[in-house]
């Protein structure tokens, strides 16, 4: 099978967060971990670039740094992703514990479950001492069976079909209620990057992403989140979160490869007037 050109992008659900919250204005920290050869040098100079904080990105002499293979569909915008082994797996809680001064002083954790689960609990864990709003996207599904009792700000998923494997159930609004019994405050379902389905605890609604044509997907949840974090945590209610959020995800990979170069500056106006048609 023959596909187009290679090409080589800076990634992964966390640093593509932490992209999407420095160039929305915010200070970023970041916490994670890389192998000691070439596309860890990479990732720590996009990062460098961008003015977000390494001093936590650990360096783990003895693996790699994460990579993955993705395919990407050009009439869709649907990808593949194949995660190799890595880096990310050897994130322990112990070390974020070691972070937990960074944690401590933050107005918002992001975190995802491409790190193992048990450290991401801790980490939620940490952030509950102090009340710090921690937002928690649980896709890939296929590394968590259950979410633990806990009081975040926000759970995101990348699929209503998610959402109900995660909660065992068939109907929208009982992995929505499900969701919130687990101490969620708000809940949202992200499919196909095209419609939104939100809900506060009160109230569930749905909203069409701006946008005509998805050219690519990678990336898209990750910058919807953290705009909607970063709304949240300014006590803006859900419902415009997710709008302005929709606009940013609309602005970004997916008008555009890839997620990482195409994450929306604070500098460019977020309006559906200057959402683009798409290519």
């Amino acid at each position: 099978m023959v596909g187009g050109p290679l090409q080589i992008f800076g990634g992964g659900r966390g640093a593509n967060c932490a992209v999407a919250a420095a160039r929305a204005g915010a200070e970023v920290s970041f916490i994670g971990a890389h192998g000691h050869d070439a596309f860890g040098v990479m990732a720590q100079d996009q990062l460098n670039k961008e003015g977000i904080d390494i001093s936590n990105f650990r360096d783990l002499p003895s693996v790699s740094t994460g990579a993955s293979l993705g395919m990407l569909e050009a009439s869709t915008g649907r990808n593949f992703l194949l995660c190799a082994e890595s880096a990310n797996n050897h994130l322990t809680p112990e070390m974020v514990r070691a972070s937990r001064n960074i944690l401590h002083s933050a107005d918002l954790v992001i975190s995802e479950v491409e790190i193992p689960p048990e450290t991401v609990w801790e980490a939620m864990r940490i952030c509950e001492e102090r009340d710090i709003p921690f937002l928690l996207d649980i896709s890939p599904i296929d590394r968590i069976k259950q979410v633990p009792k806990n009081n975040v700000l926000a759970i995101v998923t990348e699929s209503v079909e998610e959402a109900m494997v995660v909660t065992g159930t068939f109907r929208v609004r009982d992995a929505v209620a499900a969701l919130h019994r687990t101490g969620a405050r708000n809940v949202v379902f992200v499919e196909r990057s095209r419609d939104i389905t939100y809900s506060d605890g009160q109230t569930v609604g749905t909203i069409k992403v701006p946008i005509r044509r998805v050219v690519d997907r990678c990336g898209a949840t990750e910058c919807l989140e953290t705009w909607i974090g970063l709304a949240l945590i300014r006590n803006i209610r859900l419902s415009e979160a997710c709008r302005e959020a929709s606009i940013a995800m609309a602005r970004s990979n997916l008008s555009a490869e890839h997620a990482m170069a195409a994450s929306p500056n604070i500098t460019e106006p977020i309006s559906t007037e200057r959402t683009p048609a798409c290519r």
